[in-house]
């Protein structure tokens, strides 16, 4: 990688979650309670998965992933979320969490005779990260929603994901 440090991406385990709160916290300025939203969500396993990014023993990033109306042949998963440390973004730490974990997702879902059929992404339509789900996943937009929360979103899918 050529961002000048060695990057990990792994599952998150149960010590990661104030760690994870910390990011959440810093990232996601709007939402409240960071570390009950990551703890309640972290117990949704296998529904929902996190994976974190450790730089040098210490978590940077964190990505969550739910998979979407019961657990089928065809997988479809949302990426409910991912945050990255303002000082490590655009560094391609948000890259590594999406293509790492879905590997890894993606070998799951082979285990229980399943695969991944779509990603489902969505995020305020002024995010610079759209182009990370474009280039990442080759997520396209679908349909925008006015006002749902802070402001218009767009409903992104990914067709087919890193085949």
């Amino acid at each position: 990688m050529s961002c000048g440090f060695v990057m990990k991406i792994r599952k998150m385990c149960e010590q990661d979650l104030s760690d994870v709160a910390k990011v959440h916290q810093e990232v996601f300025l709007r939402q409240t309670m960071s570390q009950e939203w990551i703890a309640c969500n972290f117990r949704a396993y296998p529904r929902i998965e996190y994976f974190v990014a450790e730089d040098e023993g210490k978590v940077v990033g964190y990505i969550q992933w739910i998979e979407k109306s019961g657990f089928r042949k065809e997988a479809v998963l949302e990426l409910e979320q991912i945050g990255v440390l303002p000082s490590k973004q655009r560094m391609g730490v948000g890259s590594l969490l999406i293509s790492e974990s879905l590997k890894i997702i993606k070998d799951e879902l082979r285990q229980r005779n399943s695969h991944l059929k779509n990603v489902l992404v969505s995020t305020r339509t002024d995010n610079h990260a759209q182009q990370l789900y474009e280039k990442t996943l080759k997520a396209q937009p679908e349909v925008v929603i006015r006002d749902l929360f802070s402001a218009d979103e767009v409903l992104m899918i990914a067709r087919n994901p890193l085949d």
